[in-house]
């Protein structure tokens, strides 16, 4: 016999099946893609996660430790499933791409899910679910290896919420399902940073449940009201308890990443005002938080663009720096949050869709909307979870229209349209997995967007050098050179190359100028170690034998 509930859980079956599909058929073109960019450090030259051995060191060291590297990042969750990877897949780009795709995909049920509990309504959960899927401002989380870090924390994190939500649910073993939400937190937590705001999440998600199941209790009832009102008391008493945990963890978390796992001066990126640019105006930037919070103002709106108008996706973006609440888009950005507070109150005694997606993308963007000076002012992987919000806005006025027609003829039209946006979204998604085929694609197109970027100039070079093409590489670094002389690295690779084409004088004076700049570049006395060894110069080899001793009983 067929009942009401297997109708329903059939519908939502195919809605889901719908969107796993067009997912995969979305992104299944990045499986040939090549591992370059940040995987060099984070998986195949990052001997920690060659080796299942070195996992407690996971908990202990920055991410990228094991390249020999530093870093303020702390994602242990991370390196954990790419040596989870490299176990079956070893250096092979198949496996990990094919991991980016299904968690994605599983993130996009789990969207589906979280606003269908929350609201109730299957075509907003559907849509919002599908332009998740699909959307081209978030390709760049899933498209290569070590954009996995944002589909990971957003895969604990509506897990977390999922449980979270059953327990509101009131169903049996209420507090396993509780202690199992506070375990996918710390999962997100330690997948990447910017979960630490997940406990600012909760009370939203309570109120937005709450709400919702009066609204259909009252429904069930016939009762017609102007305004739904909340005994406020229960909702505040309850919100807190249930989320002190949470809170908890987050602030442990905190003072753990301020002290004993402060590998790099945690609440500055900018380590000492010269990392990535060494202008006046990082360190304005890095240095002041209302400049940062008006420079906020203006890649607001570039997010907004980006969501709308998915044409121009770039991995490096330099946004304007903004000084004064003057500026037009600081203005503009106070007049939008206007608009928004008040859409949102006349729609908050309907269902309160329009106050939760505005503040689950503000609460959600917070750590890199300029309150902690980064040095990646703006980047389109920020906008992995937090676009959830102008999605689901989206299709709540997509489902408001649709209502809103009766003419069925109207209807095959406008749900036409809706096919061709979708699959228009995809095509731009599909398009720009071409731009990450392999390395020395992608970073030629990156410096098509951004000429000046010095980084990846410096990684086109790795990449021609790795090919073979040590005459190219050279070349690149000495244009580096020519337009800044700011990084060491930038000789110790001129010097790498000039060992390949046996050009060993050349090399050795880049050597020592790596180290003239940065004492403490110890790679450089490795290659110069190296150098001596292989020109059969034993005295100063040994001399460099000795200098390297030193420096490691500095170490110690």
């Amino acid at each position: 016999m067929i009942t009401y509930f297997n109708i329903r859980r059939h519908v939502n079956l195919f809605l889901v099946s719908a969107v796993v599909f067009l997912c995969i058929a979305t992104y299944i073109n990045i499986l040939p893609n090549k591992l370059f960019f940040d995987d060099e450090e984070l998986i195949y030259k990052n001997y920690y996660v060659q080796n299942l051995r070195y996992l407690p060191q996971y908990f202990t060291q920055n991410m990228i430790a094991g390249a020999g590297k530093i870093s303020n990042m702390y994602r242990p969750i991370l390196l954990t499933s790419f040596a989870a990877d490299y176990a079956v897949w070893k250096d092979s780009p198949f496996g990990f791409h094919l991991t980016s795709i299904v968690l994605h995909s599983i993130n996009a049920v789990f969207i589906f899910f979280l606003i269908l509990k929350l609201f109730g309504n299957k075509f907003i959960a559907f849509f919002s679910s599908l332009f998740f899927a699909v959307h081209p401002a978030l390709s760049e989380a899933v498209i290569y290896a070590s954009g996995r870090t944002d589909p990971l924390y957003a895969f604990f994190m509506l897990c977390s919420l999922l449980f979270f939500i059953s327990c509101l649910e009131k169903k049996k073993n209420g507090w396993i399902r509780y202690t199992v939400s506070i375990l996918f937190f710390i999962l997100s937590l330690l997948s990447k940073e910017t979960a630490i705001v997940f406990p600012l999440i909760l009370p939203l998600v309570i109120i937005a449940f709450l709400h919702t199941k009066n609204i259909k209790e009252l429904n069930n009832k016939k009762i017609r009201l102007v305004k739904l009102k909340v005994n406020n008391l229960n909702v505040l008493l309850k919100t807190a308890l249930l989320s002190l945990p949470f809170f908890t963890i987050s602030f442990i978390y905190f003072i753990l990443r301020l002290t004993i796992l402060n590998f790099a001066d945690t609440l500055n990126f900018y380590q000492n005002n010269a990392g990535t640019t060494g202008t006046s105006v990082a360190f304005l930037y890095s240095q002041n938080l209302p400049v940062r919070l008006y420079t906020f103002s203006k890649v607001f709106f570039d997010y907004v663009s980006l969501i709308f108008f998915p044409n121009y996706l770039a991995i490096a973006r330099t946004p304007q720096i903004i000084t004064t609440i003057l500026n037009h888009w600081v203005i503009l950005f106070i007049f939008a949050i206007i608009i928004f507070v008040i859409a949102a109150r006349h729609n908050w005694p309907k269902n309160g869709i329009i106050a939760f997606a505005l503040l689950w993308f503000f609460i959600l963007i917070l750590p890199v909307s300029g309150i902690i000076p980064i040095n990646n002012i703006e980047s389109e992987h920020y906008l992995y979870l937090p676009s959830l919000s102008f999605f689901v806005i989206i299709s709540y006025f997509v489902y408001f229209i649709w209502q809103k027609v009766k003419s069925s003829e109207i209807k095959t039209a406008f749900a036409m349209l809706l096919i061709i946006i979708t699959l228009l979204l995809s095509l731009r998604t599909v398009i720009r997995t071409f731009d990450w085929r392999d390395p020395i694609t992608f970073y030629n197109i990156a410096l098509s967007q951004s000429p000046g970027n010095l980084p990846m100039h410096n990684n086109l070079a790795m990449a021609y050098e790795e090919t073979g093409n040590i005459s190219l590489a050279i070349e690149q670094y000495k244009n580096i050179i020519a337009v800044g002389d700011f990084y060491p690295n930038i000789h110790h690779n001129l010097a790498n190359a000039y060992v390949k084409q046996g050009e060993y004088k050349k090399a050795e004076t880049e050597y020592k100028k790596a180290l003239s700049m940065d004492p403490k570049f110890y790679f450089s006395y490795y290659g110069l170690l190296d150098l001596y060894q292989k020109t059969g110069n034993a005295s100063k080899a040994a001399e460099m034998k000795s200098v390297i001793d030193r420096l490691q009983k500095g170490q110690q």
